[in-house]
């Protein structure tokens, strides 16, 4: 097993393009996105169903060495501020196999 960095991230659908944008031009590889979840947060209840996907919330997450964490420290905290995300780091053990 080998030490990693889990960063969990919810965003409104909205800005999801610039978020993957971000880790493009930061060479974070890797992510996976899942769309139109659902909770209860800050901004009240955000439900799944609408006809749209412009009220709806995406949840996306991406492991990595703690170097590059890092390298973007600065940088996606200035991202999370502009765009409102709510953002979960975690130390993980990933499973080399």
């Amino acid at each position: 097993m080998v030490k990693r960095k889990k960063i969990e991230i919810i965003i409104e659908s909205v800005y999801l393009n610039r978020l993957i944008d971000f880790f493009d031009k930061n060479d974070v590889i890797g992510y996976t996105v899942i769309k139109d979840i659902q909770g209860s947060g800050g901004h009240g209840l955000k439900l799944n169903d609408d006809i749209t996907d412009v009220f709806t919330n995406n949840y996306v997450f991406v492991v990595f060495e703690e170097e590059k964490l890092n390298e973007i420290n600065e940088s996606l905290i200035s991202f999370l501020r502009r765009y409102g995300a709510k953002c979960i780091l975690t130390d993980i053990m990933w499973l080399s196999y």
